[in-house]
């Protein structure tokens, strides 16, 4: 359900959770006061994606709904007269269609502000089940425990450690900040002067693209240990410009076991694929070719097309002319 109850409490790129604490069987409500560059959220309808936390491990499970699907009159948040936004959840098992066990592991939800072009970085709020254990007074020191892909041979932490221009700010590969190999896929380290809104990632290097390949920003929410799972490092874009009048363009290759995969239109004959991220954090052949339609007779002139990529990256191409 939707509240109608202004965010007074809500500074600006802040959400604030009433009541505090939260409790997993508390009326939850959410305020939200929108930083200036997100003038989207006066101007147009905003919704709500959110997910649960279980056992404190930090990971997104129980989504509402799915991304695509939230785009609806039950997920739209109210526009207070301030300019804050307001939204509000009454009954938590209810919400998430949760059993008695379920609702006994809940420790926290994701939120994401959201519509079909915008979205906020997902937003952490802590939830308790009620017992002064469930509340641990936040000093600053912080145990990460992160499972990762096989083959990692270094894990760092990178986030908002400071503020923006401060060294460790954003810093990726610091010695201070590097975890230690626990076994061939474990890594666990303890750091201090962890602010207790921190928002972070996992890094296996040195370079803004090496990073694993997640969502937004993991919130840290003022818990004094988190235990994580790193699925993928880094990811690769296609980007090509095709013929005009081209009216679909499709890519196949060794990611796709050379099957079709259509492309998405980005406009100007700009057409874009998300490649599947790797699963290590090294270098990666690939090997594809482009189509205007999904039928091998139907393909760019000449060869195959190979690149090497690594973490992040984004692999512009062009296509003169089709067969």
């Amino acid at each position: 359900m939707l509240a109608f109850m202004p965010a007074a409490f809500a500074s600006q790129g802040e959400l604030v959770v009433t009541p505090q604490p939260a409790l997993v069987t508390s009326s939850i409500t959410l305020n939200y006061d929108p930083l200036p560059q997100q003038q989207w959220m006066a101007s147009q309808d905003v919704y709500l994606y959110v997910c649960l936390e279980m056992d404190g491990n930090g990971e997104w499970v129980k989504e509402k709904a799915e991304w695509s699907l939230c785009n609806k009159p039950e997920y739209k948040w109210i526009k207070n007269a301030d300019g804050s936004l307001s939204y509000t959840i009454n009954n938590l098992q209810t919400y998430f269609k949760l059993n008695a066990e379920e609702m006994g592991r809940v420790t926290g939800m994701f939120v994401i502000l959201k519509n079909d072009k915008f979205q906020t970085t997902d937003k952490y709020v802590r939830l308790s089940q009620g017992h002064v254990s469930d509340l641990p007074k936040f000093n600053g020191t912080v145990r990460f425990s992160v499972k990762v892909p096989a083959g990692t041979r270094q894990v760092y932490v990178a986030g908002t450690f400071g503020k923006e221009g401060d060294p460790l700010y954003w810093e990726h590969a610091a010695p201070e900040l590097q975890l230690k190999k626990v076994d061939a896929t474990h890594f666990e380290g303890v750091i201090e002067n962890v602010p207790a809104n921190l928002e972070y990632l996992y890094v296996w290097g040195p370079r803004i693209d090496q990073t694993e390949f997640r969502m937004g920003h993991r919130p840290l929410g003022g818990r004094s240990s988190v235990h994580d799972i790193v699925e993928y490092w880094g990811d690769m874009t296609l980007s090509v410009n095709v013929p005009k009048g081209t009216t679909e363009v499709y890519v196949s290759g060794s990611f796709n076991n050379w099957g079709f995969s259509q492309m998405m239109d980005a406009g100007n004959n700009n057409w874009i694929y998300h490649v599947p991220p790797t699963a290590l954090g090294g270098s990666e052949t690939v090997e594809y070719k482009y189509y205007f339609n999904n039928a091998k007779d139907a393909g760019e002139q000449g060869e195959n097309r190979k690149v090497q990529f690594e973490g992040f990256s984004t692999q512009y191409d062009d296509v003169k002319s089709w067969k």
